[in-house]
């Protein structure tokens, strides 16, 4: 089976440029806080741009022990910030163990979608960083479009394959209280200025109307494919790909993408264990790698049935 990989949308293509100041109202209608939203040309430069705020006006910085992204690691070594990985539950952040972790003026970074496998307590850890005074860093990228918006800071990057699809850029979002904690920094105005992005804002907007709709076919395709793998976990918990556990994930990988092949060449599936999605033997299965129009029903048992024999 050949599918077609995550794709941008075609009229976003076709009227690429569009109106910068108009695209900060759609975002901020897509999460749960208002933010000032600044502009990169990639997710990594708006990650990095948000850890340097936490190591100028932060003590720390807390991390995950799995289910994030490799810069949340590399980033802060760069930066000389301080940096205490904390223990989660496969990924999810579990609140009693926050509040015994996270101290106060510190700071924590965390997906809002652990590993794109499963949601976070996004209040409850926005109301412990508030009461411990502490900046909280969201990475939206696999969750605009759901529930997400809750941090001080939220970064997400448009590049591929992600819910915000554009293969290019991101953007940083600074609430009132982060805005007005940096105001009259140079340093910070300077550093903003160093990154430019192209004008590809008429794509932009067309792919944050549509990140709703395409959140929720991810998410309801997942839940119907773990429903019905015996192997798979989070099954009754959001998620836009699925871990999968086995004993020889290089074997299973190499089954799964002899039968289910993305049309860009590229594999349906990552090796586990990984920091970037969960320190178990297995493999996650990439379905946000797949765009959404080839999820039709047809498709989704065919590869309900290629997963279950590549298992077995």
């Amino acid at each position: 089976m050949i599918v077609k990989h995550r794709r941008p949308s075609l009229w976003g293509l076709v009227n690429k440029e569009g109106d910068k100041s108009k695209i900060a109202k759609i975002i901020n209608a897509l999460v749960k806080r208002e933010y000032k939203i600044l502009f990169f040309p990639s997710g990594s430069a708006a990650i990095f741009m948000a850890l340097w705020i936490a190591k100028q006006y932060k003590k720390d910085l807390l991390v995950p022990n799995m289910g994030g992204w490799k810069g949340f690691l590399d980033f802060p070594k760069i930066l000389g910030l301080k940096t205490k990985i904390f223990e989660t539950h496969l990924g999810m952040v579990d609140v009693e163990n926050l509040e015994k972790d996270l101290q106060d003026d510190s700071s924590l970074i965390i997906t809002s979608l652990a590993g794109y496998l499963s949601p976070q307590p996004l209040k409850e850890i926005k109301k412990i960083c508030e009461e411990k005074n502490s900046l909280f860093i969201e990475d939206i990228s696999g969750k605009i479009g759901g529930d997400c918006g809750y941090g001080d800071i939220i970064v997400c990057s448009t590049g591929s394959p992600k819910i915000v699809n554009c293969e290019y850029g991101g953007f940083l979002g600074l609430s009132r209280e982060v805005e007005e904690m940096v105001k009259g920094d140079e340093n910070f105005k300077l550093l903003s200025k160093t990154y430019k992005t192209i004008n590809y804002f008429g794509l932009l907007k067309e792919e944050l109307l549509n990140a709703k709709k395409i959140y929720k076919k991810y998410v309801d395709v997942n839940k119907r494919i773990k429903n019905e793998l015996e192997n798979a976990y989070f099954k009754d918990l959001e998620g836009i790909s699925i871990f999968l556990e086995c004993e020889n994930p290089k074997c299973v990988s190499r089954k799964i993408n002899e039968e289910i092949k993305l049309d860009n060449g590229k594999s349906i599936t990552t090796l586990c264990p990984t920091y970037e999605r969960i320190l178990k033997s297995g493999i996650t299965f990439e379905t946000k790698k797949i765009d959404v129009s080839d999820l039709t029903d047809d498709v989704v048992d065919e590869i309900i049935s290629i997963l279950s024999s590549s298992l077995s």
